[in-house]
């Protein structure tokens, strides 16, 4: 997380609408987010359990040998492939596991947005005329996902998840802004509908704005379902692919070693 991207967004959101975005980050919503997702307990059972796996497949081919040799080489090389591999499948895992979990994640924006919309509006009426237009929703779903959702997200994160906090924070930011964008981009089409951004805005084209915003606020839920199945391939697909050259190598690895030593 970039602290002073973030105080930029929030500075040049401020100016634009009149709201502090910052000022959202608050206990109360923590707890919400906490209580939301389920993925630290995820992230830890994903990788634990195909290392796991992997390591007592390890020791089991150790018991299994005949030759001293090779029993040395599955010893140190062996233990160290089997956790390399089982953390790539494990992050696999993760990212699959952790859908439910984002979507109410990106619930809990969208309601949060809707909030926020109004906040600008009433600090809109009361400069009618004054400020220069009116913010479109994707840059307002944008800045609230950077400026508050997300860093909240990340602390309980490396709160929860013990040791591999750093890691497990690091995918699921990954995937969050992946989703981000994807939504964000939704709404570039319905933002010519609010008043023009560039014009002073009257009391009726707040109205007006508030009403188009908030309706494309609400509507946005519908789609976070569908938008965060297809973002878990995306973000998968990396995974899967180090994952499956790691096992190849692997595997060859060993069985070069079982021929030359075994």
């Amino acid at each position: 997380m970039n602290r002073e991207n973030i105080e930029k967004i929030n500075r040049r959101l401020l100016q634009q609408t009149g709201v502090d975005f910052s000022r959202y980050q608050n206990e109360e919503l923590a707890e919400t987010i906490a209580n939301a997702i389920s993925f630290p307990l995820f992230f830890a059972r994903s990788i634990s359990r195909p290392v796991s796996a992997l390591i007592v497949l390890d020791l089991l081919a150790i018991l299994l040998s005949n030759s001293g040799y090779f029993k040395s080489f599955l010893v140190f090389p062996g233990l160290v492939l089997a956790i390399i591999n089982g953390v790539l499948l494990g992050l696999v895992l993760f990212v699959y596991r952790i859908r439910n979990d984002m979507t109410r994640v990106f619930s809990i924006s969208s309601e949060l947005c809707v909030q926020v919309l109004r906040d600008i509006s009433t600090a809109k009426i009361k400069l009618a005329g004054k400020p220069e237009g009116l913010p479109g929703m994707g840059e307002i779903f944008h800045g609230v996902n950077t400026v508050v959702i997300l860093p909240m997200l990340i602390r309980v994160l490396e709160r929860k998840v013990p040791f591999l906090g750093g890691l497990a924070a690091r995918v699921t930011e990954r995937f969050f802004r992946v989703v981000d964008k994807r939504l964000g981009a939704s709404f570039q089409a319905s933002d010519s509908a609010a008043p023009a951004a560039q014009t002073p805005a009257s009391a009726a084209q707040v109205a007006s704005w508030l009403q188009t915003t908030e309706r494309m606020a609400n509507a946005v839920k519908e789609n976070i379902a569908k938008v965060v199945r297809a973002v878990s391939r995306v973000v998968a697909f990396p995974f899967i692919t180090l994952f499956t050259i790691s096992f190849v190598i692997s595997a060859s690895i060993l069985y070069m070693a079982y021929v030359l030593i075994g």
